[in-house]
């Protein structure tokens, strides 16, 4: 578990620089594990934390609405088109043990 989650979910004080602002050296830096992230950083904002399971290494742990979103705005996708774009190359991708997890807050309509 990282030292400073707590840090994380309170913020940083105004002397500190803000922890999200690079989440990948942020998570490196907390986690004594090999993290494996999306290749293409545009997704780094649907970053939610670190999924842990008893018995699995920590993933990271990525926001599905937000990588939808990301690719709507980023790539000209309608929602459809961004819906199986990510199902089919981005949760359907198996990396090993590593793979990130992805939640899903709302459920698409």
């Amino acid at each position: 578990m990282p030292s400073n989650s707590l840090n994380i979910l309170t913020g940083s004080s105004p002397d500190e620089p803000d922890p999200r602002l690079n989440i990948r050296e942020t998570l490196a830096e907390d986690w004594d594990a090999e993290l494996l992230f999306l290749s293409e950083e545009e997704f780094d904002e649907a970053i939610i934390g670190v999924s842990e399971r008893i018995g699995n290494e920590p993933v990271v742990a990525y926001d599905t609405t937000k990588i939808v979103e990301i690719l709507v705005l980023n790539h000209s996708m309608s929602v459809d088109e961004a819906y199986e774009y990510f199902e089919f190359n981005i949760l359907g991708a198996y990396v090993g043990e590593r793979t990130p997890t992805f939640i899903t807050f709302t459920f698409k309509q």
